[in-house]
């Protein structure tokens, strides 16, 4: 992968930017084609990458069109994409799946792969903040923005590549890793598997790719090395756990050792699991002492939109990427546990129709668990609208008293003017494009 040139159709998704600086960072020549602006973009301009966000084949620069440029793109771009389409037709370039790139990069590396429906992000975030403050040489492509880093790709040397294992499309399946862990197996991506069944099957295929130690849930049913859990007993085991405001002591348990009143800077206890998936994967790779990364845990950065908590006046506000019922259930567990008998709103903007239309019922019920309910219009993503699937029908299933749907340009007005004393912000599309944080204070 040197002195090659690629064309990245869909280049500001987040798993598509991080591969594409560490193309462009190993002196490649990369270009690329987004719709829209994001994070992601802006990270990708600083450091000198092109980019058009024009439909047009005359805005690929002439001096790289040729048989020698190579094409990545992402699922969420269709086959009759512009791009994507003609250098299908035309038969001379390499064409690669986002996954497929990536399944190639780490076999470069010892691979560290991190798959389940929730918490894989978090998880790929912590793994790498302790490797990061070890001062291991590791490559990481992260799901989300690293706070601290502003980045979702560090590169530090190439002793380990830790990965994301997304199951969308099946992409975890070009993967080979060393060691992984699986964090949580939930109905979900159903407009690609079907059914729950098919899902699993995707990811019991994906353990048997697992070269070395695969550790699991204690509660999926699939067979790995090593279980983990904050509930159950399991070879990797957080107990004695105590709740503060700024975050969680824990004692933990591994199959060999057990370490005491462990402070973590996280707070909720699904990302104590986030946790205690990465300590028990780190803790199967044996050129590394777990008890020597343990006291970096009181300093993770974490990752934008995950629980990120403001303030204005006297009201909590939560920030999150929860977009499916389960994740909405841990954020509003959270608010029950660190901010107890306080009222809640919650402002969501459903992501996909094909996701809102099969967990209708489930986003129903976890909403009217909130005292306000702000619905923004379905974001469609890689989709088009689904009939009978809209925000007005989930939002006529929904039992509170208050709720309405919004323009997300009131976002911040309903921030002002809610007499609620928690409101969490919820969702995966652009539901913070209007969100104005200057107005915010840190907790």
């Amino acid at each position: 992968m040197l002195n090659k040139k690629y064309f990245f159709i869909g280049i500001g998704g987040i798993g598509m930017s991080s591969i594409a600086q560490f193309l462009h960072d190993k002196g490649n020549i990369v270009f690329g084609y987004d719709q829209s602006n994001n994070r992601s973009i802006e990270i990708l301009l600083k450091k000198g990458i092109a980019i058009t966000n024009k439909l047009n084949l005359e805005e690929i620069p002439e001096d790289i069109m040729g048989e020698d440029l190579e094409i990545i793109y992402t699922p969420a771009i269709k086959k009759d994409n512009i791009f994507l389409n003609y250098f299908i037709s035309n038969g001379k370039n390499k064409i690669y799946k986002r996954s497929e790139i990536l399944g190639e990069i780490s076999q470069t590396s010892k691979c560290i792969a991190v798959a389940g429906t929730h918490g894989k992000t978090t998880t790929t975030a912590i793994i790498s903040d302790l490797f990061y403050s070890y001062g291991l040489k590791f490559k990481a492509f992260v799901g989300g923005i690293m706070k601290g880093h502003n980045s979702n790709y560090l590169f530090t040397g190439d002793d380990y590549v830790i990965v994301e294992a997304d199951e969308y499309d099946r992409s975890f399946l070009n993967l080979s890793p060393d060691y992984a862990v699986i964090t949580s197996l939930d109905s979900d991506h159903l407009d690609i598997y079907g059914d729950f069944e098919s899902l699993s099957k995707s990811f019991k295929l994906f353990s048997k790719s697992v070269k070395n130690s695969l550790v699991v849930e204690k509660d999926i049913n699939i067979k790995g090395d090593f279980t983990f859990s904050i509930k159950n007993d399991a070879d990797y085991k957080a107990s004695s756990i105590i709740i503060k405001n700024d975050g969680i002591i824990f004692d933990f348990k591994t199959p060999d050792n057990f370490f005491t009143k462990i402070y973590v800077n996280i707070i909720g206890l699904h990302n104590l699991k986030n946790v205690l998936s990465a300590l028990s994967i780190i803790d199967q790779i044996k050129e590394i002492e777990i008890s020597e990364l343990l006291p970096f845990l009181s300093d993770l950065n974490g990752i934008e939109r995950r629980m990120d908590i403001y303030k204005i006046d006297d009201k909590i506000i939560i920030d999150d990427y929860a977009h499916h019922p389960t994740e909405i259930e841990s954020v509003l567990n959270t608010i029950n546990s660190n901010y107890k008998n306080k009222s809640t709103s919650v402002i969501f903007q459903p992501h996909l129709f094909s996701r809102t239309r099969d967990f209708m019922e489930d986003f129903a019920t976890v909403l009217s668990k909130f005292d306000e309910v702000y619905l923004l219009e379905i974001y469609p993503a890689r989709e088009k609208p689904i009939e009978g699937v809209s925000s007005k029908v989930l939002l006529e299933k929904i039992s509170s008293e208050k709720k309405e749907i919004i323009n997300k340009e009131l976002i911040n007005d309903i921030i002002i003017n809610s007499k609620t004393e928690v409101i969490s912000i919820l969702g995966a599309g652009n539901i913070t494009e209007n969100l104005n944080k200057k107005i915010f204070t840190n907790d």
